[in-house]
């Protein structure tokens, strides 16, 4: 497990996009201060971006040992591919879903989403179910400071600051998940708010993450889950999504009247089951990936950071 390897930096607009594009470009630079040079920032900022990009999967080391040199991932590769400037609402929940279930780079976030069940709470509450979750688990515990500073980047990472206001600064430094609508943050009141209504998840990533999590056999062409299951298991929709069980069974309802018997909802002993089509990983991602829209046309009136 690790913490604080982000140097208390969230993602930032346009970093996925300089980290990536150092790593095609010129990998031996990671893990070196001239990376700093090749992306354009300071010191810190090179080692956050470093991280997140283990992080989120698009870059993996070549080697077993910790710190070995970094290479583009599969799935960096088909982003580079596909949409290397991070334009796609889509790419952003399929990282998201890579970070929360890395725990090794991660913790904090899995353990978040995968564990951590209130609505509406402060961030001391987080900081200490945190805390008593890794005492429970006989898990190495770091400092009081590091918790606090890795629960705060999490939370800045998909909080949507309320209310608002014209030319505020902070939109600058906003995290592109805040825009995948999880979670809205007072500024009276202190308290964060997790949404779990209904979100416009692609169904290729839906797929993805219900075959990553619940697919056996790639011999099995259908894969059954139970809607209670699809909720509340760790790993799955509802859970690394933040959706209840009336968004998740509105989303199935959703994919199912439009995919051609791709997905299917039904009953068996009194309980709602759902059937997906089988497939490999790596084909949900490049169906998806494949249908987004040329960079030219996504960065018209787009200005990239």
């Amino acid at each position: 497990m690790r913490f604080g390897g982000h140097q208390t930096f969230s993602i930032r607009d346009g970093w996925m996009f300089k980290g990536l594009q150092a790593l095609v470009e010129t990998p031996q630079a990671f893990g070196t201060d001239t990376l700093r040079d090749e992306l354009g920032v300071g010191k810190n900022m090179a080692r956050s971006i470093e991280h997140w990009l283990r992080a989120v999967g698009l870059a993996q080391e070549i080697g077993r040992v910790r710190n070995s040199p970094l290479r583009v991932s599969e799935l960096g590769r088909l982003i580079w591919e596909y949409d290397r400037y991070f334009l796609d609402p889509g790419t952003w929940w399929v990282l998201h879903v890579n970070l929360v279930e890395n725990p090794q780079h991660a913790y904090s976030w899995s353990w978040f989403f995968n564990r951590f069940t209130h609505n509406r709470f402060e961030r001391a509450t987080v900081v200490d179910a945190l805390r008593r979750q890794l005492l429970a688990d006989g898990e190495r515990m770091p400092s009081m400071t590091t918790l606090e500073r890795d629960v705060a980047c999490l939370l800045r990472s998909y909080s949507e600051v309320l209310p608002r206001e014209l030319g505020d600064h902070e939109d600058i430094l906003e995290c592109p998940f805040v825009g995948l609508g999880i979670m809205k943050h007072s500024k009276q009141s202190g308290f964060f708010h997790v949404d779990r209504g209904l979100k416009p998840i692609p169904f290729p990533v839906f797929g993805w993450l219900v075959g990553r999590r619940f697919g056996a056999s790639e011999e099995r062409e259908v894969i059954d889950v139970s809607l209670t299951e699809l909720t509340y298991e760790p790993g799955a929709p509802g859970r690394v999504f933040q959706l209840s069980a009336e968004s998740v069974f509105e989303l199935i309802s959703s994919y199912e009247s439009v995919e051609g018997g791709r997905i299917s909802l039904n009953s068996q002993a009194g309980e709602r089951v759902v059937r997906f089509r089988n497939q490999p990983a790596s084909e949900w991602l490049e169906e998806y990936l494949g249908s987004i829209p040329s960079d030219d046309d996504l960065l018209v009136g787009t200005t990239v950071g």
